[in-house]
């Protein structure tokens, strides 16, 4: 089983991570997509630290809702002991966490893109 200090940061730094980027896109780049999700006032409390009274983009309302449930299994599954789950579900974890940032990191470079040829063309 690895130590808790690993998990700590191993978990703690994703979760970071992600919220990081998700307020990023949500606050400045992503504004006039359209799919967009208005949250309920238990679904804001309990996942999002920040305040949201318009709609939410759709992309950042999943991942943080299942990047926020992962965290959570992973940590119950470190208290129980059992290191196979436990490892699939860090492992997994990681994954999805490394893969919806660069999935979101990649929306916002396409937009500035887009952004960028339409004020040259201007």
């Amino acid at each position: 089983m690895p130590s808790l200090t690993i998990v700590i940061l191993v978990t703690f730094l994703c979760y970071i991570m992600q919220y990081i980027f998700c307020f990023a896109v949500d606050k400045t780049d992503i504004e006039k997509h359209e799919k967009k999700i208005k949250l309920n006032k238990y679904t804001e409390k309990l996942f999002f630290l920040w305040n949201r009274n318009e709609k939410l983009y759709w992309l950042v309302y999943i991942i943080i809702i299942s990047e926020s449930i992962l965290f959570i299994v992973v940590w119950i599954l470190y208290f129980l002991g059992d290191i196979n789950i436990f490892r699939k579900f860090l492992n997994m974890y990681v994954g999805i966490c490394s893969i919806c940032d660069t999935i979101l990191v990649i929306k916002i470079l396409i937009k500035r893109v887009k952004d960028y040829i339409i004020s040259k063309n201007r």
